[in-house]
């Protein structure tokens, strides 16, 4: 019987979505947050209408470029809401790839569990802003101690993890920022990301202008200077909607 997972893009091959590696990305319909400045708008509010596409080619296309690519990113939209997601992940572990998940992070049974499994290999989890104000980031109320447990289990643990965070002129001060590095300056890798103004969930930010990456690099320089014992402060090129359709 096939996972029940609504697979709605997949990008054979990709150089930006696993750092230092050849992927392929398979992007999941759904989301439980409503960001305003999302950029996968149809992933989250219109998956129901976008076509599935069959585990049988998902599966097909991995071995057709297994020879190049064993290492899968399994992105959204977000994935953690598919109760099916295990038995999903399990079948592509049983191709001998390795799996980054993305996650928002608000799932932190399911995340340990893929991660205590072995079924997950890398975890990006998304960082909105400070835990305090976390709803201003999120569009919804959100339970932040399901947050911070998937930061502390990323924190402690010994799976490999990346913090990622979206700077949204408007949404974010520059003190959002940096409070957000101190609360993870115990974490390896933190991606700096700049907003980008297309396809957002709430179409009032498409007309908003980014942060001149000027000032990007200086936000960079000084969450560098707080995070302890971090690899770096990186800028990562956000993933945008308009990934092919299976042929």
């Amino acid at each position: 019987m096939e996972p029940s997972v609504p697979v709605k893009g997949l990008i054979e091959t990709s150089f930006i979505d696993w750092k230092g590696a050849l992927s392929s990305v398979l992007f999941l319909g759904g989301c439980n947050f409503r960001c305003p400045y999302c950029h996968n708008r149809d992933l989250v509010l219109d998956h129901i209408n976008m076509e599935d596409i069959p585990m049988e080619y998902v599966l097909a296309t991995l071995r057709k470029y297994k020879q190049w690519v064993d290492k899968v990113v399994v992105t959204g939209g977000e994935p953690t809401i598919h109760m099916n997601l295990y038995r999903f992940i399990g079948k592509l572990k049983s191709e001998g790839v390795r799996i980054k998940l993305d996650t928002n992070g608000s799932n932190p049974s399911m995340l340990k569990g893929l991660v205590n499994d072995g079924l997950v290999d890398y975890v990006a989890m998304d960082v909105k802003g400070p835990l305090d104000r976390y709803s201003r980031w999120c569009g919804i109320n959100v339970d932040t101690r399901r947050i911070r447990e998937s930061i502390d289990f990323l924190l402690d643990g010994s799976i490999d993890y990346e913090f990622r965070m979206t700077v949204v002129p408007f949404l974010h001060r520059e003190e959002d920022v940096y409070e957000t590095a101190r609360h993870i300056r115990r974490g390896r890798r933190f991606f700096l990301q700049g907003f980008r103004p297309e396809n957002t969930l709430k179409r009032s930010f498409g007309r908003v202008t980014p942060f001149l990456p000027e000032k990007l690099d200086r936000m960079r320089t000084r969450v560098g200077e707080i995070m302890e014992s971090a690899e770096g402060v990186f800028e990562t090129p956000v993933r945008q909607y308009g990934f092919p359709r299976p042929r």
